[in-house]
């Protein structure tokens, strides 16, 4: 009898459970398609090449996956709340007609149950054609040949899916059953006749309190775009902070505030029902505050994960652009303690372990020394202040790195360029580090020349030469070229090599050189030489930083797309049970003459208002925090374009169902 009396409430609420329902598969659609990831055969061969990559990418995973359970719990909960609270009237006369709040219960146990399997399986199915698509975009950024992609269900996704949101609804029973133990008959039968608690009634001390908003709001907004992600601990937690407060207070005060500015301008207010509209607005904000707040900040999350991940991959690129010219690059750590010229020699090292180059594969040996001149020596007029606090990090005062002429041009033929020739007075400045790059104008313009030591020397190009000497993934570097006859105290640092493959030999050489990194990093060779000696091709640099962006952006459409789905799920549950509580204000409408046109009009404004005044805010935080961390990451329009998209798709589609439910909710409330 219960199930089947549970059966009959669903189909006949079918409406207010649509978007409840919605939320639902599109939450097990997207756990389901996350965690199915690395049941693709394409990215699991290709994860075999970074062992610890592959284990990086569990890990973070099962985290992910338990946080967003948490989240979606939460959601469900609340979304339980709200229709249970929609259905207090009808859960009354249960009550009068006999039935026990056990019983009750028990409907709203088979209710759950029915909803919570069709979602989930529902989800999982979606899941399972969306997963295929996700596949392809993480292979495409780890530049995985898609010619090895496989229609893949995973078995073990769907477990995972089954057993985390069983739990979930396990929860939600239990917390209906709580809920239903505490309403009193008279209260279920007078829900609809209760008015919402206005939290601030006093227009002065609101506009007070909007106004400490809004400079609490300003003041972290520019503490943040000075200082940057540089700022102390302390002071980037004060800033939160005040964020947070700032958005809590903004919440707490718009209704007030917001009703004296529409009433300032009276041809607006008083044109057709919108003092109904902004009476109606009014009230949702005011008693809504908290909600909007967590909203708000949902949003500023997810947009700004949204953006950083789509932009990683560019940026990554951008930063180790030139960090490839070469096949493979190695280099031998010197040992200062041990003096016997094999172990600092790297040609001398390969020659112990008897490895040898095949003459197509092109190759040079080369020196790397440590001068007796720090940065901070040579540009510390031309730094500002924040470019010091950047380069502090053992950079600022560490020795500067250099090379011999002979030696760089060497490697630069290796590419197929021009060796330069370098007088006995001039000096090279190779260099990426855009710190260091910033002040050298300056410094060039005003100085011109380079004191080591006792010697003078004119620098020779006015612009840093930007392309790296080694294979090596994004990062900074700074090396000054000098004369072979340099007359000074040079200390020896890193002897090294560099290869370029022959194009038809390309696979042999790759798996060649692969197999001797792979053995130092196991320190194969200690027996015969203990000297460190650490070597990367390109392939190898390029899977671990494709590997690692494919991760973030991830993990950052992941989180986004939960975060995007439980702001919006929350907005539309919200506005479906005011809708249900506003239908005798709306029947006075109909009484006084309102057309229907009109009533939609305005509901139409109310959805609209209500669901942009959090997500504006969002944005501008977003904007704030997107361009303080622009140092970090280079945003482009592409990132912008498809994280708009997104967050315009689903929110505008969870707009739209708010909008046609509450028009409904109105229309049949005859």
């Amino acid at each position: 009898m219960f199930s089947k009396i549970a059966i009959n409430n669903v189909k006949r609420s079918f409406r207010d459970y649509s978007i409840y329902f919605l939320t639902l598969t599109l939450a097990v659609c997207i756990f389901y398609s996350f965690n199915s990831i690395e049941s693709q055969d394409a990215i699991k061969e290709w994860m075999k090449k970074d062992a610890d990559l592959l284990l990086t990418l569990n890990k973070l995973m099962a985290g992910t996956s338990v946080f967003v359970s948490f989240v979606l719990g939460g959601l469900i909960i609340y979304a339980n709340k709200i229709l249970i609270k929609k259905r207090k009237k009808e859960l009354g006369i249960y009550m009068t007609l006999g039935m026990s709040k056990g019983k009750i219960s028990k409907i709203l146990i088979f209710e759950t149950l029915l909803i919570g399997m069709l979602s989930l399986i529902a989800g999982i199915i979606l899941g399972i054609i969306l997963s295929q698509g996700l596949s392809i975009l993480v292979a495409n950024i780890m530049l995985i040949n898609v010619d090895e992609y496989q229609f893949v269900i995973s078995l073990s996704a769907i477990v995972k899916s089954i057993v985390y949101f069983g739990i979930i609804y396990l929860l939600v029973m239990m917390f209906n059953q709580f809920t239903i133990s505490k309403y009193k008959l008279i209260d279920m039968l007078n829900a609809s006749k209760k008015n919402e608690e206005v939290k601030l009634k006093n227009r002065f001390v609101s506009l007070i309190i909007f106004i400490v908003a809004v400079g609490l709001l300003g003041t972290a907004y520019a503490r943040i775009l000075e200082t940057g992600l540089d700022a102390e601990d302390s002071d980037l937690l004060i800033m939160v902070l005040m964020g947070v407060i700032g958005t809590l207070l903004f919440f707490f005060s718009l209704s007030s505030f917001f009703i004296q500015v529409v009433q300032s301008y009276k041809k607006i207010y008083l044109k057709d029902i919108n003092i109904f509209i902004v009476r109606q607005i009014n009230n949702k904000i005011n008693t809504n505050f908290l909600s909007m707040t967590l909203i708000c900040l949902m949003l500023f999350l997810t947009i700004t994960l949204l953006f950083a991940a789509f932009d990683l991959k560019g940026t990554m690129d951008r930063q180790s652009a030139g960090n490839k010219a070469f096949d493979a690059s190695a280099f031998l750590i010197v040992d200062e303690e041990n003096k016997e010229p094999k172990v600092n020699d790297v040609e001398e090292y390969l020659k112990d372990i008897n490895f040898k180059f095949e003459s197509y594969e092109k190759h040079s040996f080369y020196s790397e020394y440590k001068l007796n001149l720090t940065i901070e020596d040579l540009l510390s007029k031309y730094l500002s202040r924040q470019e010091k606090i950047d380069l502090q990090e053992g950079y600022l005062d560490g020795p500067i790195s250099a090379m011999k002429i002979s030696d760089y041009n060497s490697i630069i033929q290796l590419k197929g360029e021009k060796a330069i020739d370098l007088k006995e007075n001039e000096i090279l400045v190779v260099s990426n580090y855009d710190q260091v790059n910033n002040a050298l104008p300056e410094y060039i313009e005003n100085e011109d020349i380079i004191h080591i030591e006792d010697n003078a020397y004119t620098i020779k190009n006015k612009t840093p030469i930007k392309e790296n000497i080694k294979t090596k993934g994004s990062g900074e570097f700074f090396i000054l070229i000098i004369p072979d006859n340099f007359n000074g105290d040079l200390q020896l640092e890193f002897t090294s090599f560099n290869v370029v493959y022959d194009k038809k030999y390309y696979e042999e050489s790759e798996e060649k050189f692969s197999k001797l990194f792979n053995e130092l990093l196991e320190d194969k060779y200690r027996d015969i030489n203990p000297s460190l000696v650490i070597g990367k091709t390109k392939e190898q640099v390029l899977a671990r930083e494709n590997g690692t962006a494919a991760l973030i952006v991830f993990l950052g459409l992941f989180l986004g797309l939960i975060f995007i789905i439980t702001s919006a799920a929350v907005m539309a549950l919200q506005q479906l049970s005011d809708a249900s509580d506003s239908v005798e204000r709306y029947n006075s409408l109909k009484k006084i003459g309102v057309t229907e046109k009109l009533i939609n009009n305005a509901i139409l404004k109310q959805s609209l208002i209500y669901f942009m005044v959090p997500l504006s805010l969002a944005v501008v935080h977003s904007i704030v925090g997107i361009t303080a961390v622009s140092k970090y990451f280079t945003f482009h329009y592409q990132g912008i374009v498809i994280s708009s998209l997104l967050l315009a798709i689903i929110y505008g589609a969870y707009f739209y169902a708010t909008y046609v439910g509450v028009k409904n909710i109105v229309k049949n409330s005859n």
